[in-house]
């Protein structure tokens, strides 16, 4: 059968009404939606000409500086002398991690525990005589791993600093 001679004509510009709009719509909405093919070129380290391999640790590794954390329950040692060195680096890290909650001088009144509900723990006060009670390594562990309400420093601060600060806070209690 042989179709009427208006019939091809109808069916090509229906087909060209149809096809060229949304043609166009695709070519013009194709910033806007913007499809993102991957493919594995883009999701490697990309390296220069004649690069040679990175001798360091590149600034996004995990950082690894031994066991920081006591096994089984153990308190660990403190590894460093509280000297003035250790002081100076200890009132440094104090002073931009610990003292927005316990306060410049170690009694719980940093600017951040004004701002607590009245029914909230309060940070710790570190001139009291229960904390020269306490180990350097549960000090220790207690800055690493954090406690109620203190966030842990374990993975912002490494091991010697920790160590530091555990000895800064301990003259609090000497005070």
């Amino acid at each position: 059968m042989i179709p009427p001679k208006g019939l091809w004509r109808r069916i090509i510009i229906t087909m060209l009404i149809v096809i060229v709009p949304l043609s166009l719509g695709m070519i013009f909405t194709y910033d806007v939606i913007k499809l993102n093919w991957r493919s594995t070129m883009e999701i490697q380290p990309s390296f220069r000409a004649q690069e040679g391999p990175r001798l360091a640790l590149a600034a996004e590794a995990v950082r690894f500086d031994g066991s920081s954390l006591p096994k089984d329950g153990e308190l660990p040692p403190n590894p460093v002398p509280a000297d003035p060195v250790s002081l100076a680096r200890g009132q440094q890290l104090y002073a931009s991690h610990c003292a927005l909650c316990h306060g410049p001088d170690g009694k719980g009144n940093g600017p951040i525990s004004q701002s607590f509900k009245a029914d909230a723990r309060k940070p710790a006060n570190l001139t009291e005589p229960r904390l020269a009670q306490q180990s350097d390594g549960a000090l220790y562990v207690t800055i690493s791993q954090g406690f109620g309400q203190m966030p842990a420093l374990g993975e912002n601060v490494d091991v010697r600093s920790r160590w530091d600060l555990v000895n800064y806070v301990r003259g609090f209690s000497k005070k």
